[in-house]
């Protein structure tokens, strides 16, 4: 008998008495995953449901007495949709347009009015300048010809493959640096290496897979390996950063700011200037954002508009090892004490 109360006792001691009775803690967590669940969806579905454009840069070449009146009929009917450049001609607007200083333009001739558009820098962008356009020959009267200056991959005519890729290569940067954290626990430097290989070997495979499977990419391979490195790099060694330095709250706040924020925000299935106003502005500072901008450049642009998302992933790749080098001295000190 004294067995069975001592067998009792103890099982009472094993559950604390400050604990929350059962029911208290299962609504707890039905009203935590409601919430997570309500964040995701936010976060994924906003940027779609409320796309629109807003400054969409967009350039107008032909005389001053026919770029006007369009200009201001687009500010009145889509105010706030189009940020529009005069050009002197129609040279100087295709140059604009390949430098990425524009999505396209109008060029407007006697004999009828030339659209500009770069499918390769945004295919809804393209496809918005399109209507414009066509809604524009048809008020006016005029015939419409349309020139590409950035077709897209001939394997993939609408650039739904490189839009699709946004969470793969979001996820491409986060699996290495959690699973080097979960292995690797104490060896830092083996680590961060680890993390630059595999970032190097998962680039070369995505825009392998990018140019002969899903045929997203027609040209300059080892610029879009490029891109994709430095972008992978910039999201691994952050994460490898936060969790070297914070442990699992770091690597916590890397995922949740990555898949929450960057990759929403990305503007890879779009353009950032059809995000909700603001936020893809934000986005092109994350590394998904600057990510997306410069695989764009590197496949279609030979390059040109990718020096400032390649300045930010650089930051970011550095910010990520100045943590990862204030954990390896944290480690240092305390072995040493």
């Amino acid at each position: 008998m004294s067995g069975d109360t001592a067998v009792c006792s103890r099982a009472q001691h094993a559950v604390p008495a400050h604990q929350p009775p059962a029911p208290v803690r299962a609504t707890g967590i039905v009203l935590a995953l409601t919430a997570a669940i309500a964040l995701i969806a936010i976060a994924f579905a906003l940027p779609a449901g409320r796309s629109a454009p807003h400054d969409v840069p967009i350039g107008i070449a032909g005389p001053p007495a026919v770029g006007r009146p369009i200009t201001a009929t687009l500010d009145e009917k889509m105010p706030g949709a189009f940020e529009v450049t005069s050009y002197p001609d129609a040279d100087a607007l295709r140059d604009a347009v390949r430098s990425r200083d524009v999505y396209g333009g109008l060029v407007f001739r006697p004999q009828g009015v030339e659209l500009l558009i770069a499918t390769g820098g945004s295919p809804a962008v393209a496809q918005l300048l399109t209507q414009l356009g066509t809604n524009i020959s048809r008020q006016t009267g005029v015939p419409l010809r349309t020139e590409d200056l950035a077709p897209p991959a001939s394997g993939d005519p609408r650039g739904t493959g490189l839009a699709a890729s946004a969470l793969p290569i979001t996820m491409a940067g986060l699996l290495p640096a959690i699973a080097l954290l979960l292995v690797l626990k104490r060896e830092i430097w083996t680590r961060t290496v680890a993390m630059a290989v595999a970032a190097a070997v998962t680039a070369v495979t995505l825009a392998a897979l990018l140019r002969w499977v899903l045929g997203a990419v027609d040209a300059n391979f080892w610029g879009v390996t490029a891109a994709l490195t430095l972008g992978l790099l910039g999201v691994g060694l952050t994460v490898l950063g936060l969790g070297s330095l914070f442990g699992r709250p770091g690597v916590a706040l890397g995922v949740l700011l990555a898949l929450l924020l960057g990759n929403p925000l990305s503007g890879l299935a779009g353009a950032p200037e059809l995000l909700p106003s603001g936020w893809g502005q934000l986005g092109q500072w994350l590394p998904q954002g600057a990510t997306a901008t410069l695989l764009r450049s590197a496949a279609f642009f030979d390059g040109a508009g990718g020096a400032t998302p390649a300045l930010v992933l650089s930051c970011w790749a550095l910010a990520g090892l100045a943590l990862i080098v204030i954990a390896a001295v944290r480690q240092r000190e305390f072995s040493a004490g």
